[in-house]
C-alpha cells in the first residue's frame, strides 16, 4: 500500500483542488521521490486533474519538481483534449438520437463533471445513455448497428459499443439497484421527478440529465455497485461530493433519506457520507441529512487505496504488483469478499447483485 504520508498529502491537495481551501503546511514539502509516487497514485485514482488544480494555490517552493510539473501539465492537456472529444461525441450522438425522436437521459460522466469548478480537469470515462422506454432502447441499439458499429450486450440490462474511440453504453435502467423488490418503486420515483429533469442546451438540442435527487441516488448506488464487485477509485468519491455540494439546496434531505431507507441502503449511505466528510472534505452541512458519529470507515478507504480506478490497480500479490487498465486481478475471489464485506450495510443488494448481473447479461437483455 502507498505510504501513509503520501496518502495524507494527496488527500490534502485533492481537498484544496476540490474546495479551494485546506491546511497543507503539515503535509508539504515533499521530496522528488514522494512527488513521483503521489503523481502515480493520483493517476491510478484518476484525480490528477483535481490535484493539479491545487497548485495554483501553493507557494512556489511547495510545488512539484519542474520536470514532474511539466509532465503533469502535459497530462492535463491530454485530459482536456479527451473531454472535448467526449463532448463532441455526445453532441453527435444526441443529434442522431433526436433526429429519430429518441430523447435519452445522460447519466454520470459529463453531467457530473459540470458540478466541478473546472469540468475539463475531471478525467472522463464512458458515455452512458438511459432510455426510459424499452422500445426506444431497442431502436437506439438498432440505429447504432445500422451505422456499422458492433453493439454487444453487457451486464446490467445494457449494451456497449465504441464511438470514435469512446466507450458508449445504452441502459434500460437508470439505477444500479439490484434488489428486484425495488424496481417498481424506482419506476414510480422516476415518474415523480420526471418534470424536474435538468436540461442543458447543446448545439440546438436539449441534453437531458436526471433530476438532482435522482442524480444523487444514481451516482451513489453506482459506487456501491462497484464496491460490490471490483472496487472504485477516489474520483468516484469526488463525484458524489461535488454532486451533493452543487445540488445541496435543491433536494429535500428527509425525502432522500426515506428513499435510501426504502431501498435498503441507508446504512451504506451513512458509511459513504462519513467517508466523504472525513477524507474528501465535504462539509457536513452539504449532506442531505446528519451523519452518525464514530463510524469506522478507515477499512473502506484502505480498500479504495488498494483497488484504484474500478479495481484496475488492485495488487496482484503481496508484492503489490499493479494490474494494467485492461485487466483486473483475482475477480471471483475479490467479488465474493466484497459481497460479504458490504452485506451488513446493504444486505439485499449484496444478495441480489451477482444474480441480476448474470441474468441481465445472458437472459434479460434483449
Amino acid at each position: 500500500m502507498l505510504d501513509r504520508g503520501i496518502q495524507t498529502a494527496l488527500l490534502a491537495l485533492l481537498r484544496l483542488g476540490l474546495w479551494g481551501k485546506e491546511e497543507i503546511t503539515k503535509v508539504l514539502p515533499l521530496s522528488s521521490t514522494q512527488w513521483a509516487a503521489l503523481y502515480s497514485c493520483a493517476q491510478q485514482h484518476t484525480v490528477e486533474g483535481i490535484v493539479f488544480d491545487s497548485f495554483a494555490r501553493l507557494p512556489l517552493d511547495l510545488l512539484p519538481p519542474h520536470d514532474l510539473l511539466l509532465k503533469w501539465t502535459v497530462r492535463i492537456d491530454q485530459i482536456e483534449r479527451r473531454n472535448r472529444q467526449m463532448n463532441a461525441c455526445i453532441e453527435e450522438q444526441l443529434n442522431l438520437f433526436n433526429r429519430e425522436d429518441l430523447y435519452p437521459v445522460l447519466l454520470k460522466g459529463q453531467g457530473v463533471a459540470a458540478c466541478y469548478a473546472i469540468p475539463d480537469h475531471r478525467v472522463c470515462g464512458d458515455i452512458d445513455w438511459y432510455f426510459e422506454q424499452k422500445k426506444d432502447y431497442r431502436k437506439a441499439n438498432e440505429l447504432v448497428r445500422k451505422g456499422g458499429l458492433d453493439v454487444s450486450c453487457t451486464a446490467g440490462f445494457s449494451t456497449a459499443y465504441l464511438w470514435k474511440g469512446i466507450v458508449t453504453e445504452h441502459h434500460q435502467r437508470m439505477f444500479d439497484i439490484h434488489n428486484p423488490l425495488n424496481f417498481l418503486f424506482l419506476n414510480r420515483l422516476q415518474k415523480q421527478f420526471h418534470k424536474e429533469r435538468l436540461q442543458r442546451a447543446l448545439a440546438g438540442n436539449t441534453l437531458l440529465l436526471p433530476a438532482p435527487l435522482l442524480m444523487m441516488i444514481q451516482v451513489n448506488v453506482h459506487i456501491l455497485k462497484h464496491l460490490l464487485s471490483f472496487g472504485v477509485g477516489i474520483r468516484q468519491l469526488c463525484d458524489a461530493a461535488r454532486v451533493y455540494y452543487t445540488f445541496r439546496l435543491n433536494v429535500d434531505g428527509e425525502e432522500l433519506m426515506q428513499v435510501y431507507k426504502k431501498l435498503g441502503i441507508l446504512k451504506w449511505m451513512d458509511l459513504l457520507h462519513f467517508v466523504l466528510v472525513k477524507f474528501i472534505g465535504l462539509q457536513p452541512e452539504s449532506l442531505p441529512f446528519e451523519v452518525p458519529e464514530n463510524i469506522d470507515a478507515d477499512w473502506m478507504m484502505d480498500e479504495i487505496w488498494l483497488s484504484g480506478n474500478f479495481g484496475f490497480f488492485y495488487p496482484q500479490s503481496e508484492m503489490g504488483v499493479e494490474q494494467p487498465r485492461s485487466s483486473r486481478s483475482q475477480p471471483s475471489g475479490r467479488i465474493w469478499s466484497n459481497l460479504s464485506r458490504y452485506f451488513k450495510f446493504a444486505p439485499m443488494e449484496a444478495i441480489s447483485f451477482p444474480l441480476v448481473q448474470v441474468y441481465s447479461k445472458f437472459g434479460g437483455n434483449s
